[in-house]
């Protein structure tokens, strides 16, 4: 019985080191292991990132901070990846944690980017010179050309276009195969009216790096070309983008097949024009497109038609003759002929500036021409207007002056207004609701231009016609509030965005107006506003960017 129990004691005592053996060796296969995975998945994170998906990178550098939430270098790139993913929050907070960790620039670089993303530009640049410092300390050629990158968009929301192209400059010369800095260096260009430079910006990077299938640069290339007047370059450009880009992407298809369908048409091809813009109907958001200041401008128009029916509806049937001695009233459908004349001829010079200039008799849709085309639309159209109004004021045997005009003293009212315009304008242009989708401004201040310095001073001249030409024959019609209303639809509607702020100015002008009967009054609230944004755009280039 002993001799049994020793032996089973001494089974016991060899089982015991065997046993703690291999518990250690499980316990350092675990350990092998994890430092396995961690190292694996680090690395599938930074392979999935150069490839460009970012979302199956991030998933893996999720994974890599589970094994090891310590692991700084990781977190650095998951943050990066979250900035390309637009998570700029997330990313903060993770930049924020291993700032201290890393002696290199890049987490107060992409803090910066954060920040930017964020709307902090002040932060921004706080950022980005605690990172100049440590590039001094430690220089990194990559990084500083990001550097001056961002410092480059910081300038350019500011309004300091110059310096920002120069900026620009230094990042592409530092690196100069980084396609993110040609193409926003590019689109500064364009929006500048620099189309030249724009092309030249982008060709410079096709031939240095070969690359000529990147979607962006050939469609931004091709619009650049169209802005050059190079219809048929631009169309073979535009083509290749939208057969490069993914499935996925359809907006951007969207535009580049609208473009096609726009310089077809300005060729006169009408078959392939067609053919274009019904394939960007069929890849289209609708509720986006027809959203926004559109949507707006629509129902502006139903309710115009709407208030001439109400009008007509009131008015009494009568087959009484009247015979008027002296001087004739005009009618409202002198007013819709005024307007038709007008736009038309303004519609004829445009597009004859197009056609002179660029070779492209759609230069009011073609980027980087729009805005001096639109500028020369609404002068021409406002000049029209006021010498159209004049002669059939004088033809109807009235004093055109003191009945467009009357007394200059009501001007100084005219000058308050245009000054309430004015920061109503530059409020609105701040705060932009709906992401910009209600529009602008129908003259462009990014650059000033001759066109747009000459529509700012002589656009005011319409109001001699929305005004005291229109409410004439309107009030006598439909009586007063119709009148009102018809005159502040019909002069947001001419001129199309924002609507939101252009029938407000409308009202408060012709009611103000039909108070007074003094045509100084919303004249010189026109050129007050137009002045002013001109005067404030060329001082500070804080309002300069409310433009861009």
């Amino acid at each position: 019985m002993f001799q049994h129990t020793g032996e089973t004691g001494g089974r016991r005592h060899r089982a015991l080191p065997a046993g703690v053996l291999v518990v250690v060796l499980l316990l350092l296969a675990s350990a092998f292991a994890q430092g396995f995975d961690e190292n694996r998945y680090f690395s599938q994170c930074q392979l999935f990132e150069a490839r460009g998906d970012l979302e199956t990178a991030q998933q893996f550098c999720l994974n890599t901070l589970q094994v090891r939430p310590d692991f700084a270098d990781a977190e650095l790139v998951l943050a990066r990846i979250e900035l390309g993913l637009g998570e700029a929050a997330s990313a903060e907070q993770r930049l924020r944690r291993v700032r201290n960790r890393i002696d290199t620039a890049e987490p107060l670089v992409l803090l910066a980017e954060a920040a930017l993303a964020n709307q902090r530009p002040g932060d921004a640049e706080a950022f980005l010179g605690e990172a100049r410092q440590r590039l001094r300390e430690r220089s990194n050629v990559e990084l500083s050309g990001r550097v001056g990158f961002l410092s480059a968009r910081i300038m350019q929301s500011q309004g300091r276009y110059n310096d920002a192209l120069a900026e620009y400059a230094r990042a592409i010369a530092a690196d100069p195969l980084n396609v993110e800095y040609r193409l926003t260096d590019a689109t500064l260009r364009l929006r500048l009216r620099d189309a030249d430079g724009a092309a030249r910006q982008l060709q410079d990077y096709v031939q240095l790096s070969g690359d000529d299938r990147h979607a962006e640069v050939r469609s931004l290339l091709g619009r650049a070309l169209w802005a050059q007047g190079n219809l048929s370059a631009a169309a073979g450009h535009l083509a290749t983008a939208h057969q490069l880009r993914g499935a996925r992407n359809v907006e951007a298809q969207a535009a580049d097949l609208r473009g096609l369908a726009l310089i077809s048409y300005a060729q006169g091809d009408l078959a392939g024009g067609g053919l274009a813009l019904r394939e960007s109907f069929r890849r289209e958001n609708f509720s986006a497109a027809l959203g926004g200041n559109t949507l707006l401008w629509v129902l502006l128009l139903l309710l115009l038609v709407a208030v001439h029916l109400i009008g007509e509806s009131r008015i009494a049937a009568s087959t009484t003759l009247e015979v008027v001695e002296g001087p004739r009233p005009w009618s409202v459908g002198d007013v819709y002929g005024t307007l038709i004349t007008a736009v038309l001829v303004a519609l004829l010079v445009t597009v004859l500036y197009g056609l002179i200039l660029f070779e492209n008799v759609l230069a009011l849709l073609t980027p980087g021409t729009g805005g001096d085309a639109a500028a020369l639309f609404f002068l021409t159209l406002a000049v029209m207007l006021a010498l159209l109004a004049w002669r059939r004021v004088q033809l109807n045997g009235h004093d055109a002056y003191e009945t467009l005009l009357g007394d200059a003293g009501a001007a100084a009212r005219g000058l308050g207004w245009g000054l309430l315009f004015l920061a109503a304008s530059l409020a609105y242009l701040y705060y932009l609701p709906g992401d910009g989708a209600l529009g602008r401004f129908y003259l462009d201040f990014a650059q000033l231009t001759p066109l747009v310095v000459a529509a700012a001073i002589l656009v005011p001249l319409a109001e001699l016609f929305f005004r005291p030409f229109m409410l004439a024959p309107f009030v006598q019609r439909y009586a007063g509030g119709i009148a009102t209303v018809a005159s502040a639809a019909l002069y947001a509607l001419v001129f199309g965005v924002p609507v939101v702020l252009l029938v407000p100015f409308g009202l408060l002008l012709a009611d103000a107006y039909r108070r007074r009967r003094r045509g100084w009054e919303p004249l010189m609230a026109q050129l007050t506003l137009h002045v002013g944004l001109l005067v404030a755009v060329s001082v500070s280039p804080w309002a300069r960017a409310l433009f861009f």
